[in-house]
C-alpha cells in the first residue's frame, strides 16, 4: 500500500510529534508498505495567518503524487489532516489545543484577539467536518487525547499506543544519585517546577536536564533561577544529546522527571518504563497518567515544589523503593502490545508481515529447503486442482465438436456440415479443463438466462451448457462487427438444440446492448486480461444487465501464480500470453494479468460481492518443486497460486468506484458528449453543450474535476496553442447538460483557416477521448480568438 503520513511542521521545531511521524513511516516501510511524510508548515498567528493555514491545507490535493495513487492518507496533526484525499485515517496527536482545553483553561492565545471566538468555533466545524470524511475509526496517540475528542466534539476514538523513538536501545542499568529530566525545554514541561522542587530536597541529590530550548532566553531563565534557588551546582545542563548518551543517563537515574502540563502522550514515561526506572510526574500532566499510578510505577505529586520535593525525596533515600516501581512499569510496558506491528496493521486493516531483511530471508530458505520436494509439489497442486467434473454426455472437446454441426457451411460432398477447422479445434481442446470448470460454477449458480461476453464461433462452450443446464437461455456480445446468430443443431437426437444471438460491442467503452436486469449470470471467460482500458466500465455495465442477485463467473490468467513466480525468478516475464499479435489489434494479446485479489477488488467496486474466489490449473500440472516449497516457507494461500483465477460474485448494490491503485483518475466519469448548440454569426456567440452520459457526477472542482480542454491548431495543421482549461460552472449529474460559451468572428475564422480542439477533459488525468466515450468538436477559429478564450480562461 502507497501511504501519506500527513503532519504539521513548525519550522526550526523538532519533537516528539516529529518523532512520532518518523517512526511510524519507518514502520510502515518495515512492514512492506511505501510510505513517505508529507509535511504542511504552520504558523498560527496572526489571526489571519491561521486562517490561511487552515484554507491552505484544505486545498491540498493529497489523493495521488505523480499521476500515481496514494492509496491512504494518515492524518497527524492539525491542520496538516484537513488535506484532501479518498482514503482518510486519522490517529491524532493533538488538534489545535488554543481552541479546546487551553480556551477553557484561559491560557489561549485566542482570547487575546477580537476574532478568537470566530477563529475557535471555526477550528472545531473543520474538524467536526473532517474527521466525519473518515469511513474508519479515529485513533487517538493517548486517551488524554481521545478524552478531549470526546469531551468537546462528543466523537469517539481510540488511543493507539505505539513505541518511543528509541524503544529498542533502552536498557536497565543502576539506581544513580540523580534524577534525569529529558525533553525539550519550554514552559509547558514546567523545568522551573522541577528547580524550586530540588531546592527543597536533600543537598545531595543532583538533577540532570537534557534537552534545547525551543527559545534561547527561557534557558537563560532557569539558569537565572537556579542560580536563585543556590542549585546551580547540582544541576547539569546537558543540552542536545545524541542517543547513546539519553540511553546512558536513562539506565542510570535513580528515577526520572517529567511533569508537564496536561500532556498529550510524553515518550519520556514510556522511555523509563523500558529503562526500568520510576517516573516522578504530578496530578495535572495528561499522558504520563495512563501509565503511572502513585506508588505503583512511580510517584504522582500535586503539581507545587514542596509535594514535588517529597517524591524527589522518598526515591533518592529508598532504593529498594525505586528498584520496585521501575520493575513495575517495565513489566506494565511489556503487558500492553506497544508495538508498530500492532500500529500498522490496526492503521492499514492489513496483516502486519516485515519486508524481508538478511536475517528474515536465510530463516525462509533455510525453512524452503527444510520441506521435502515430493511434499511441497503435492499440496501445491492438491491445493490447485480443478473442481469435480460436472456430469456431461462428452468426455472431449472432440465428442463436443462431433456432436453439433458448428459450421454454417456443408462438407465438400454435401453429405452434413463441414468439420471445425483442425488448428481452432486442436486450441478449443487445450482448454477443456478450463471449461469444465467454469461449467461446475454456472451449474452451482443455476442460471436461466446467461450472456457469454467475448464469445465467439464454434459456440463449443454454449453446447456444454446446453446439455448441463437445458432450460437456460443463452445470449451473447462479441467483437463483430455485425451481429450473428445461429441455430445450433445436434447430430445426435439425445443432445438439444439450442439457439444463440451474438451482439456487436466492445466492452470497454459501448453500452451493452440489452435491457437493465435482463440476466441471471452474466459470463466473462478469458476476457478480462484482454481489456486495454477501463474493466471498471464492463463489469459496471455486467452489473446493470444482471437482476439483483445474479451472479458473475470471471475467469482469467493469474499472473502471481507458482508458474508466473518462477518465471519472475528465472528473469521472465510472469505472463501466461505475452505474445505480441498484431492481426489481432490492440485486444489480440494479454495487456494485463491479474491476481485473484485484484479481480475480487475491482468487482467489489462494481457492486458484486465475493461467492467463491479461487484458482486451478487447468492447462498442464506441472509445479516447480523449488518454488512450490518457497511459497509453503512463506505461508502462502496455497489456494491462490493455481494459473488460472476463478471469481464468482453475486450482484449486491450498485457500482461505487474501483479499488485505489489501478486507476489514473476517475474511471467512472470519463463518458461524456459534446455538440455545438448555438453558433450565432452575428453575436459571434459560440456555444457548447456538454452532455454527462457517465454513471456518475461531474464535479466542477477538486480532484478529477470535469473541464473542457481546448486546444489550437493552425493552417497547417500544427497543434500551437495547449491545454487551456475551460472548468465547469457548476456539478453536472448522470444524464444532465452543461454549456460552454465562447466567443469566434466567424468571418475571421474561415480565412484564418485555424481550427479550434475542444475535448472533455478530467483534471490532472487527461482527455475523455482516450477512453473511446466521448467525442471531440472541431471549429474554424482564429488564432486571436483562441488566445482570447485563453485569456477568459485564466
Amino acid at each position: 500500500m502507497r501511504v501519506g503520513v500527513v503532519r504539521t511542521q513548525v519550522p526550526f521545531v523538532t519533537g516528539g510529534a516529529e518523532r512520532h511521524a518518523a517512526g511510524l513511516v519507518n514502520a510502515l516501510r518495515q512492514y512492506g508498505h511505501e510510505a513517505c511524510e508529507i509535511t504542511l508548515p504552520f504558523k498560527w498567528y496572526p489571526i489571519e495567518t491561521l486562517t490561511d493555514s487552515i484554507l491552505s491545507a484544505k486545498l491540498t490535493d493529497l489523493s495521488q503524487a505523480e499521476g500515481v495513487p496514494i492509496d491512504m492518507m494518515i492524518g497527524l496533526k492539525f491542520p496538516a489532516y484537513l488535506a484532501r484525499h479518498p482514503n482518510p485515517v486519522f490517529w491524532l496527536i493533538h488538534q489545535h489545543r488554543q481552541a479546546y482545553d487551553m480556551w477553557d483553561a484561559g491560557t489561549s492565545d485566542l482570547l487575546d484577539v477580537p476574532e478568537g471566538m470566530m477563529a475557535r468555533d471555526m477550528i472545531r466545524a473543520e474538524d467536526r467536518a473532517t474527521f466525519a470524511r473518515s469511513k474508519r475509526p479515529i485513533y487517538a496517540n493517548s486517551q488524554n487525547v481521545a478524552g478531549r475528542l470526546k469531551k468537546y466534539l462528543g466523537l469517539q476514538s481510540t488511543p493507539l499506543y505505539h513505541p518511543p523513538p528509541i524503544a529498542d536501545r533502552l536498557t536497565q542499568g543502576d539506581f544513580g544519585d540523580y534524577l534525569f529530566a529529558p525533553g525539550r525545554l519550554n514552559p509547558s514541561k514546567r523545568v522551573d517546577l522541577m528547580l524550586r522542587a530540588l531546592a527543597k530536597a536533600p543537598s545531595s541529590l543532583r538533577l540532570v536536564i537534557a534537552g534545547v530550548p525551543e527559545n534561547p532566553a527561557y534557558l537563560d531563565e532557569l539558569r537565572g533561577l537556579a542560580t536563585a534557588l543556590g542549585v546551580s551546582g547540582r544541576v547539569d545542563w546537558l543540552g542536545g544529546v545524541d542517543n547513546d548518551t539519553m540511553v546512558r543517563y536513562y539506565a542510570q537515574a535513580r528515577a526520572i522527571v517529567f511533569t508537564p502540563q496536561d500532556e498529550d502522550l510524553g515518550y519520556i514515561t514510556l522511555e523509563a518504563m523500558l529503562s526500568g526506572k520510576p517516573v516522578i510526574t504530578t496530578t495535572d500532566a495528561g499522558g504520563p497518567l495512563e501509565f503511572v499510578s502513585d506508588q505503583r510505577e512511580g510517584l504522582i505529586a500535586s503539581p507545587d515544589a514542596e509535594a514535588l520535593s517529597q517524591a524527589f525525596s522518598a526515591l533518592y533515600e529508598d532504593k529498594g523503593l525505586a528498584e520496585t516501581l521501575g520493575q513495575a512499569g517495565l513489566k506494565r510496558y511489556q503487558d500492553m502490545n506497544i508495538s508498530w506491528e500492532h500500529v500498522v496493521e490496526t492503521l492499514t486493516g492489513e496483516t502486519a508481515k516485515p519486508a524481508p531483511g538478511p536475517a528474515q530471508i536465510e530463516a525462509l530458505e533455510e525453512k524452503a529447503a527444510a520441506t521435502p520436494a515430493e511434499e511441497a509439489v503435492a499440496r501445491v497442486q492438491a491445493a490447485v486442482a480443478p473442481p469435480p467434473t460436472p456430469h456431461l454426455p462428452f468426455n472431449s472437446i472432440t465428442d463436443v465438436l462431433s456432436a453439433y454441426a458448428f459450421d454454417t457451411m456443408p462438407a465438400k460432398d454435401g453429405a452434413g456440415p463441414a468439420p471445425v477447422e483442425p488448428g481452432l479445434a486442436q486450441y478449443l481442446g487445450t482448454h477443456w479443463t478450463r471449461y469444465l470448470t467454469t461449467l461446475h460454477h454456472v451449474i452451482d449458480c443455476a442460471p436461466q438466462s446467461i450472456l457469454d461476453v467475448g464469445v465467439f464461433p464454434p459456440l463449443a462452450f454454449e453446447a456444454m451448457v446446453a446439455n448441463a443446464l437445458p432450460e437456460a437461455k443463452m445470449s451473447g456480445i462479441w467483437e463483430g462487427p455485425n451481429p450473428y446468430a445461429q441455430s445450433v443443431k445436434s447430430l445426435n437426437p439425445a443432445y438439444p438444440d439450442f439457439d444463440i444471438e451474438l451482439r456487436p460491442a466492445n466492452i470497454e467503452r459501448d453500452v451493452m446492448p440489452y435491457e437493465d436486469a435482463e440476466f441471471d449470470m452474466v459470463l466473462g471467460m478469458e476476457i478480462f486480461e484482454h481489456l486495454a482500458l477501463d474493466p471498471h466500465f464492463f463489469l459496471s455495465q455486467a452489473a446493470r444487465v444482471l437482476r439483483p442477485g445474479g451472479h458473475i463467473i470471471l475467469t482469467t490468467p493469474n499472473v502471481g501464480s507458482h508458474r508466473g513466480v518462477q518465471k519472475m525468478l528465472d528473469g521472465r516475464s510472469p505472463y501466461s500470453f505475452g505474445l505480441f499479435v498484431p492481426t489481432g489489434g490492440v485486444y489480440g494479446r494479454h495487456n494485463r494479468e491479474y491476481t485473484p485479489r485484484e479481480v475480487e477488488a475491482l468487482a467489489h467496486g462494481a457492486g458484486f460481492e465475493t461467492h467463491y474466489l479461487g484458482t486451478a490449473d487447468v492447462y498442464e500440472d506441472y509445479v516447480d518443486p523449488a518454488t512450490a516449497a518457497l511459497m509453503i516457507a512463506r505461508d502462502d494461500d496455497l489456494s491462490l497460486r493455481g494459473e488460472t483465477i476463478v471469481f464468482v460474485g453475486r450482484k449486491v448494490g450498485a457500482p461505487t468506484s474501483p479499488p485505489a491503485g489501478l486507476y489514473h483518475g476517475d474511471p467512472a466519469r470519463l463518458s461524456g458528449k459534446l455538440r455545438l448548440s448555438k453558433d450565432e454569426a452575428a453575436t459571434g456567440l459560440t456555444q457548447i453543450t456538454a452532455q454527462n452520459t457517465s454513471s456518475a457526477w461531474w464535479p466542477a472542482s477538486g480532484a478529477h474535476a470535469t473541464a473542457l480542454l481546448a486546444e489550437w491548431i493552425n493552417e497547417k495543421g500544427y497543434l500551437v496553442h495547449t491545454n487551456v482549461i475551460l472548468p465547469l460552472s457548476e456539478a453536472v449529474a448522470p444524464g444532465g447538460e452543461t454549456t460552454f460559451n465562447l466567443r469566434r468572428n466567424l468571418s475571421e475564422a474561415k480565412t484564418a483557416k485555424g481550427m479550434l480542439r475542444l475535448q472533455l477533459f478530467q483534471t490532472g488525468v487527461g482527455a475523455f477521448t482516450g477512453t473511446g466515450r466521448a467525442n471531440m468538436q472541431m471549429l474554424p477559429c482564429s488564432e486571436a480568438d483562441f488566445l482570447a478564450l485563453a485569456k477568459q480562461a485564466l
